[in-house]
Formats: structure tokens, C-alpha cells, sequence
């Protein structure tokens, strides 16, 4: 079983989700009623560690293997911890505990240069807006410090995976109390030369700063211009260098762009150009890149050919934007004048590597004629020299145009000129030697990239999550080296991409390989953010409703799958429960709605949706031990009323399980019900009938009913009804009835499945076989039809029809 630990951290993960969502509830354990189960049929609930017997010869057997536990952050569990009791309303911890853990955490993830996952943000908001609230009522106790709300909103400033909306609360929050303290200050009488003592801050106008980088960053660069204009315009005139000024509004204009707002991006450019900014290098590249990367050939040109101030050059990133650009539009006559050009100018370094990427992406020219441009840039300064980085550059250009071989190329060149590879050369080697899918190559890359990583940073991680994923996307995947690099990154402490996650698992799971899928599961999904942690879970999901999956595997991810995402949403459990049934295992298909009925999250339980969904997979693929297990909680089940549609339900699985008395007693609650009953209570009724001894009477009566009543009938009710007379050994008034539907008034005819439901209900093979000789006779064309489609096979009760009937409540 899983440490103590690991079921903590998981439970209190997914009480610490948004309140606003279904992740705000506690995780219980399985409800009892699931133990009803068929212990013959069912397999266990999770991998369970079973006591050994000790025998002598068990001496010399391997201690059985430990599962590893999560690697929690310090101070992420007090962050867990708070935010599982405000859900419950309880009692917070004591505030010098919450402050030491959030300090804690605070400092971990800066030392690291590691962001704040969507869900960690949230988790900060939470504790630190209890914390500043209850500020005035923790007289005499720890108060946290500039510093200390600081580092929340500097680390607001690296972007998370996917939404980054508690990231921007999270800095309007922070930003807010600092400027509040530092209105207390003022309304005290403190000088603002004490107050910027006081306050700590570290960069002129710094806390602004990275409120500005949060709202440019994540979708609010239209309240960061207008916040800068009023922020800018509240300070003396001696704390306004233009410097600042021009890199504030360059911000507002990056994300202006990243947003993709043009109409405000050349307003705001208008009004800033004249008094502030001009079109300086940093500009000419804001606006040059718009419109190049959105492959707008005309504005791109006049972006690109505007006189930069001082007549300063473009900054090498444009140049290269435009190399791609023109590479993509078919623009190469445009772009070479002004490539000569930049030749002619005695470029730097870094834009003579701009020059040799031209040379490859647009000019498509080979190893050779590159080695002659490092000539001419020798000729022009004999200071510069190619180095590692220009042919790193160069090799990065062959991976764009899908060159491996022109890499390749480029990467023997490098040998020749004596230098030796870097980390970022073997990165860049494994990422091109995985998209030309060279398994060896990829391997001896990975190896050499192994000895050349120095552990100061993580730059390597990305391409080894690529090149996990590659290992587990081949059709035999190499378990063993699999293995070795996971362990190799869990000695780093290194925290694997979801999708790298989910790729292992499901190979995990095809291995049969479950420790390794708990402990993968355990040392990285911790870490992740509710929409990093659906990424895993819609993998677990997809493997278990995969229908070509053993049933065996298949449970084993559903164990692993409920006791690690118990936030699965109520859709997707319902989907594995029918995918269960659809094995024609009714008893794990109950097993999965114990599960929801017995879940601590209301959000999370069945609904009558539910309820009805269960029964009539009981009425498919009946079990009655599964059946009295889901009657007794919908019997217990408060918050369900019962309505014809779960009368329904539960009539057509006590049918299909063979007590049609107790079927019939629904029947009788729904006669005597409001509501009263549906056509598809018409169908299953007259099932029903059929099944029970001397049912054709009450089947009359029901049909008399309809006929008083002047129903229009439809024709799976009709057949339902020939199949209740036919129960009963009625072939005389069958026939009958099936002859009535010649006169067309109905407005339907006879059918396949009309003469299929009346042979197949008939008892005795006497019978049978007179009705077929008459079906023949009357009803030859459709007789033929249903005999060639269907087959017959033996039972105790004669001849059957293999027919589908589906029932729905």
C-alpha cells in the first residue's frame, strides 16, 4: 500500500482546489456498501501488499519492494493544509505555523528559479489573503514583512503551464498591500526617504514592475497601460528617469502584442512615440515581429525598413524573425539587399550567427559556402571567430528546414574545427536525431549528454521528456532503458512533463509493471497543477475505455486511477462504468458507482442520471448481488427522488435478473405515481409480462388500457406486447395480434424484430416451429430477412433468435 504520506498529500490536493469547482470536498474512503461485491467475481480494489507466511524457505526470498513516497516541497503541505481546513470551515492552524510554511515554500521555489503551478498560486492567494486580513486581530504575534509578501509576487512573474489567472490575483493582491502599507507610512508622517528604506525594495520602482510584468504577461495589458499612465503620472517629476519610463511602456507594448491586439498596440505606440519611446532598436522589433510571425508581407516590410533612431541596427532576434519570415513567404529578393547590407556594416558576432542562418534557411546554401562566409567574417574582423554557438545555430537552422542530414553535416564540422560539444549541442543533437525517429543516435546522444551535464540548471529537461515520450511511442518499447532514465532525472529531482507522465504510465500498465506506475504517479503529480494532473488522468481514462485492453489491466489502472484522481469527473466515471459493462462485468461496473456514491464531494456522487445509467446496465448484463447494492443506496440516497425513469430502471434489472414479481411491483408504483408511466414503462412492462407465469392477463389489461386511452403505440411497444402474449404459450391470439398490423393502423407494419421477440418468447419448441411455418407463410419476405440476419442457437428453452432487445428507462 501507499505510504500515509502519499494518501495525505493526495487528499489534501484535492480538498485545496477552487472553491468555485468540484474539487472543493473531502476524499473518503470506499463506501461499505461496495464490500456487497461478489468476492468470486471481483478483482481487488488496489495492489495490496498481502502478510507473507514465514517459512524457512522464505529466508532466501527478496524483501518485497517499497513504494516510493512524494517528494513534498517544505512549507507546500501547511499551504495543503490551510486551504482543506477554510474548505471544511474549520479552525485554522496557528498564524506562526502558516507563516513559517509559507515562508518555507516562498524561498524554496526562488532558490530553485521554479515558478508557481496554476494550483500552488491559488493556494498562495488563499493563505496570504488570511493572513493580511487577520493582520489586525494577531496583536502581539508574527507579522509578515515587505520582504516577505514580496516574494509571492516576484515569483508572479515566471508563467506557469496553462491558465495563469491566480497568478494575476495573486499580484493585484500582493501589489495592493504594498502600496496600502506604504500609504500607512505616508498618512504616519514618515519621509519617503525612510519609507524606501523601510520598505526594502531592492530596484527603482520594482514592486511596479513585476505588477506590470504580470498583467502584460497573462491577458491584462490593457489595465497595465492604463495602471502605468496613472502610476507614472502620481510620482515627482525627480522620480521619473526616462529610461524607466521607456522600459515600462516597451512592456505594455510586448504584451500589447502578445495579445494580439493590433488597434491597441499602434494606439498606444502613437501616443508614446513623440514623448517617450521613439523607434528605437526594442520597438522596431515589437512591431517587426507582429506582423512577421502572422506572415503580414506588407506591414512586415514597412515595419522593418522604418528608420531606427541614431540609426542603431535591428537587435539580432529581429533579424532572425525576419530570415523565418521571409523563408516562409517566399520573400528572399526582398530580404537580400538588406542582408548585404548588415554585412557591410561590420555586424557583431551575434548577428553574423543571424547572417550564417540566412545563408542556410534562405539561400539553402551547404557546409561548403557556410565555411566560405566564416572566411569573409574573418576578413572582416579578425577578432571574430565561429564558435560552438554559431555552429549550434547553424545545426538549429538544418532542424528547421527537416535537414537531419544537413545537421549532420554541420555536427562533423564542429569535430574538424576542434571544438568540443556542449550541453546545448547535445540537446540540440538528441532533439534532431528524435525527429528523425534514430533510436540508436538518440541513445548515444543521451549518453553523452548525461556526462556533459554540470546540475546547475535544467535546460536538458525538455528534450529528455521528448525523448522518454519517443521510447515509449515505439511499438516495443525498451522497458530496461526506460527505467534508467527515469531514474537518472528522479536522482536530479527532476519533475517530468504530464505528458511524459501519462506516456509512461500507459506503457507501465502494458508492462504490468504497477509499482513502477504508482511511484511514477507518486513522485511527480504532486507537483502539478489540476489541469497538469488532467492531462494523466484523461490518459488513465482512454487506456481503461479502451475495449482491445484486458479486462485484468484494465482495473488495475482504474484502481491506481480512483485512489490518485479522485477529482475524476463524474462524466468519465460514468463512462468507465459503461465501458464495464460493456465487458460484461456488472460487478466492477457497481464497484465504480459504490465509488461515486461513497465519494466525500457531493459535486462527485450520482445523480438519477446515474442511478438510471447503472440499472440499465443491469438490465443488459445482469447480476443480482450488484443489484441489491446499487437498490440499497439509491434507498439511502436523500438527495434522488424516485421518478418513473428509476421505477423504470429498476423494473427492467429485477426482470433481467429474473425476480419478475418484484419487477412488477414497480410497475405497480408507477401506475399509482403523478407522474405516471412513459412508453419505454409500456415496453418494459410488457417484458415483464412476458416473463412472468400468467402475465398475459395482466398484459391484456394493460392493453386495454392503452386502447381505451386511444394511445398512438409505437412499434417497440407493440412488439413488447406480442412478446407477453407469446410468453405465456398465446400463438393463436399472437398471431392475431401480429395480423392486426396489416391494417395499417398503427401506421407501422410487421417487422423483423416483431417475429424474432414472438418466436423466441414462445415456449416449447412445438410451438416454435408452428409459428414459423405460419411466419413463412404470411410474412415470407421478413421471415427470410430475420433469419438470414440473425442466428439461432440452442437453450433450455428451445430455439432462440440471437436479437438485441435494448430497454431504456
Amino acid at each position: 500500500m501507499r505510504s500515509q504520506l502519499t494518501r495525505n498529500v493526495y487528499r489534501r490536493l484535492l480538498r485545496a482546489g477552487h472553491a468555485s469547482n468540484a474539487y472543493n470536498g473531502l476524499i473518503r474512503s470506499c463506501p461499505a456498501a461496495c464490500s456487497s461485491v461478489s468476492p468470486r467475481s471481483t478483482p481487488p480494489d488496489s495492489i495490496i501488499h498481502r502478510p507473507s507466511r514465514r517459512t524457512f524457505f522464505g529466508v532466501f526470498k527478496k524483501p518485497p519492494r517499497t513504494l516510493k513516497g512524494p517528494r513534498i516541497e517544505p512549507g507546500y503541505d501547511v499551504l495543503l493544509e490551510f486551504r482543506s481546513l477554510e474548505v471544511e470551515n474549520a479552525r485554522p492552524p496557528e498564524r506562526a505555523g502558516l507563516i513559517q510554511g509559507y515562508k518555507l515554500f516562498m524561498k524554496q521555489r526562488l532558490g530553485r528559479g521554479r515558478n508557481l503551478n496554476t494550483t500552488q498560486a491559488f493556494l498562495t492567494v488563499r493563505l496570504l489573503r488570511h493572513l493580511l486580513e487577520s493582520e489586525s486581530e494577531a496583536e502581539g504575534e508574527e507579522h509578515l514583512s515587505f520582504e516577505d509578501i514580496r516574494m509571492a509576487l516576484e515569483l508572479t512573474a515566471k508563467p506557469p503551464r496553462g491558465k495563469a489567472d491566480n497568478h494575476l490575483e495573486l499580484a493585484r493582491m500582493v501589489y495592493k498591500e504594498i502600496e496600502r502599507r506604504i500609504q500607512h507610512l505616508r498618512d504616519m508622517g514618515v519621509d519617503e526617504e525612510t519609507i524606501r528604506a523601510t520598505t526594502g525594495e531592492r530596484k527603482q520602482h520594482g514592486d511596479f514592475r513585476f505588477l506590470l510584468s504580470a498583467m502584460t504577461q497573462y491577458g491584462a495589458s490593457l489595465e497595465a497601460e492604463k495602471r502605468l499612465e496613472e502610476y507614472w503620472n502620481s510620482l515627482p517629476s525627480d522620480q521619473r528617469p526616462p529610461g524607466v519610463a521607456n522600459e515600462m511602456w516597451l512592456t505594455v507594448l510586448r504584451g500589447l502584442a502578445k495579445e494580439g491586439l493590433e488597434d491597441e498596440l499602434l494606439r498606444v505606440y502613437k501616443k508614446s512615440e513623440p514623448s517617450r519611446i521613439g523607434y528605437v532598436s526594442a520597438t522596431h522589433e515589437i512591431m517587426t515581429s507582429f506582423y512577421a510571425s502572422r506572415d503580414r508581407v506588407e506591414e512586415t516590410k514597412y515595419w522593418f525598413e522604418l528608420p531606427i533612431r541614431a540609426n542603431n541596427l535591428p537587435y539580432p532576434n529581429t533579424y532572425m524573425e525576419v530570415v523565418r519570415f521571409a523563408a516562409r513567404n517566399n520573400e528572399h529578393e526582398w530580404l537580400q539587399p538588406h542582408m548585404e547590407n548588415l554585412i557591410n556594416s561590420k555586424p557583431s558576432k551575434a548577428l553574423w550567427d543571424v547572417i550564417f542562418q540566412w545563408a542556410v534557411l534562405v539561400m539553402d546554401m551547404g557546409v561548403e559556402d557556410v565555411k566560405d562566409m566564416f572566411d569573409a567574417m574573418s576578413r572582416h574582423d579578425p577578432k571574430l571567430v565561429p564558435d560552438g554557438t554559431t555552429l549550434d545555430y547553424l545545426i538549429q537552422a538544418a532542424i528547421d528546414k527537416k535537414n537531419p542530414y544537413l545537421a549532420e553535416r554541420f555536427l562533423s564540422l564542429r569535430s574538424e574545427m576542434l571544438i568540443r560539444p556542449s550541453v546545448a549541442n547535445y540537446i540540440l543533437q538528441l532533439n534532431y536525431r528524435l525527429d528523425a525517429k534514430d533510436a540508436s543516435g538518440a541513445a548515444a546522444v543521451y549518453s553523452n549528454l548525461q556526462l556533459a551535464h554540470d546540475n546547475e540548471n535544467d535546460n536538458d529537461l525538455p528534450v529528455l521528456n521528448k525523448y522518454l515520450r519517443f521510447l515509449c511511442s515505439t511499438p516495443k518499447p525498451d522497458i530496461e532503458r526506460i527505467l534508467n532514465v527515469t531514474a537518472d532525472l528522479e536522482q536530479r529531482h527532476a519533475t517530468l512533463e504530464p505528458e511524459t507522465v501519462a506516456s509512461l504510465c500507459l506503457v507501465f500498465l502494458a508492462f504490468d509493471k504497477q509499482y513502477d506506475v504508482i511511484d511514477t504517479l507518486s513522485l511527480h503529480t504532486v507537483f502539478y497543477s489540476l489541469e497538469e494532473r488532467a492531462t494523466v488522468r484523461n490518459a488513465f481514462v482512454s487506456y481503461i475505455l479502451n475495449p482491445k485492453i484486458s479486462t485484468a489491466r484494465v482495473w488495475d489502472a482504474y484502481s491506481i486511477l480512483r485512489q490518485f484522481f479522485p477529482e475524476t469527473d463524474p462524466k468519465d466515471r460514468v463512462k468507465l462504468m459503461d465501458a464495464f459493462f460493456a465487458r460484461k462485468r456488472p460487478d466492477m461496473a457497481c464497484y465504480i458507482f459504490g465509488h461515486m456514491r461513497g465519494h466525500g464531494n457531493p459535486a462527485q456522487r450520482p445523480t438519477a442520471d446515474t442511478y438510471v445509467k447503472a440499472l440499465e446496465g443491469l438490465g443488459r448484463y445482469p447480476d443480482a448481488q450488484s443489484l441489491r447494492m446499487v437498490h440499497n443506496m439509491l434507498k439511502m440516497d436523500t438527495t434522488v427522488q424516485l421518478d418513473t425513469r428509476l421505477h423504470n430502471g429498476l423494473m427492467l434489472a429485477y426482470a433481467s435478473c429474473e425476480d419478475p414479481d418484484t419487477a412488477m411491483e414497480f410497475w405497480r408504483e408507477i401506475t399509482n405515481s403523478a407522474e405516471g408511466p412513459s412508453y419505454n414503462s409500456l415496453a418494459i412492462v410488457f417484458w415483464v409480462c412476458e416473463l412472468t407465469p400468467f402475465g398475459d392477463k395482466t398484459a391484456r389489461d394493460i392493453w386495454a388500457k392503452i386502447q381505451r386511452m386511444d394511445l398512438d403505440v409505437p412499434k417497440n411497444v407493440y412488439d413488447a406486447y406480442c412478446g407477453a402474449l407469446a410468453g405465456n404459450g398465446n400463438l393463436e391470439e399472437v398471431q392475431g395480434a401480429i395480423a392486426r398490423l396489416d391494417s395499417g393502423e398503427y401506421g407501422y407494419g410487421v417487422g423483423e424484430m416483431t417475429l424474432g421477440v414472438t418466436y423466441n418468447a414462445l415456449p416449447g419448441q412445438y410451438r416454435k416451429d408452428e409459428f414459423e411455418k405460419w411466419a413463412r407463410d404470411e410474412y415470407s419476405d421478413v421471415w427470410q430477412k430475420l433469419v438470414s440476419r440473425n442466428t439461432r442457437k440452442e437453450t433450455i428453452k428451445g430455439k432462440m433468435f440471437d436479437l438485441e432487445r435494448r430497454f431504456e428507462a
